[in-house]
């Protein structure tokens, strides 16, 4: 069989199915589908060298797994969290086949993921977050601009400094503050319900400098038919894309000389609660966090943070 005609066999080995399965019972989001269906498409394509006849599920076992995971650590040099990825897809993938029954024992089964280098994320520090902050505060009112400020740009400036302190108050991820909608906010209980990963709806909290910002925002806010909360000079919902290009020129505007990004603000947010003495499981649930797991790499920005204190600060050098 010709090498195409080889691909063309397997590609579609139940692969409708299993994306069908992932989207309708697991909710997972467009994105994440693409995702899988691009670490599915090279884990097949690996395939039509190998066999000189028409492949199937039967054909493929541990070796051979591990086969294509050492050719894309050497040829491709896939990183151990790249590698990790396509193993949880290949993972997933003969998991349903089995359940299906497709197949009777999956070939992944007992392959393990590859270890991490442990980095810690960066954050800023609260004075660095005050900064910030103020480098998206009051410009609207400034008297001394150059030309005269127009209602869009009081209406840019404002909004701006809404999402800016949203980052810092909620800590939530920037695809969850894009999907806010007018109907998510409950300012009388002071609480906003977003939209995390899988769809999955969680409740955070404002404190009054976010209430303060966002009231402002949503007084000037362009009167739309859309009910997104953030929205552009076109009057549509505000773009990923665009909230980290708005937060860079702010990040350079503020003279803070790290690299951050909106991600950092919601490090910074869970490390500074952590330090200021709230528990891991609140910390968990604001974040929308799976695993305690996942929240306790907190705890290793904490003590790396006493330890530069205690080196700064004690007496005895």
């Amino acid at each position: 069989m010709e090498q195409g005609k080889k691909i063309e066999a397997l590609r579609y080995y139940y692969r409708d199915d299993f994306i069908n399965y992932l989207s309708v019972e697991r909710n997972l989001s467009p994105r994440t589908l693409k995702e899988y269906q691009h670490d599915l498409s090279i884990f097949f394509k690996f395939f039509a060298p190998h066999f000189e006849q028409e492949l199937t599920l039967a054909t493929i076992d541990e070796r051979t797994i591990r086969e294509f995971l050492t050719y894309l650590k050497v040829k491709l040099r896939y990183s151990s969290k790249a590698l990790n990825r396509k193993l949880a897809t290949l993972k997933s993938y003969f998991r349903f086949l089995k359940k299906e029954g497709y197949i009777e024992t999956s070939p992944v089964a007992e392959i393990k993921c590859a270890k991490l280098e442990k980095h810690l994320p960066r954050v800023l520090n609260e004075k660095e977050v005050e900064i910030l902050l103020d480098a998206t505060e009051d410009e609207p009112l400034q008297e001394k601009a150059s030309t005269p400020q127009t209602p869009e740009d009081k209406f840019i400036f404002f909004r701006n400094h809404a999402i800016m302190e949203l980052f810092y108050a909620t800590g939530m991820r920037i695809s969850e503050l894009t999907g806010l909608n007018l109907e998510d906010i409950d300012f009388d209980n002071m609480m906003i319900r977003v939209t995390g990963k899988g769809n999955k709806q969680r409740l955070v909290l404002m404190n009054q400098s976010a209430i303060a910002a966002l009231k402002a925002y949503l007084l000037i806010r362009p009167k739309i038919r859309s009910n997104a909360v953030m929205v552009s000079r076109k009057n549509v919902r505000l773009t990923v894309r665009a909230v980290q290009y708005m937060f860079s020129k702010h990040l350079r505007k503020s003279g803070i000389n790290k690299v951050a990004s909106p991600h950092t603000l919601r490090h910074s947010f869970a490390t500074h609660l952590l330090e200021g003495g709230s528990d891991l499981m609140t910390i968990k649930e604001l974040l929308g966090h799976e695993n305690l797991s996942t929240t306790q790499i907190y705890t290793n920005i904490s003590m790396k943070r006493m330890r530069e204190v205690y080196k700064e600060c004690h007496p005895r050098k």
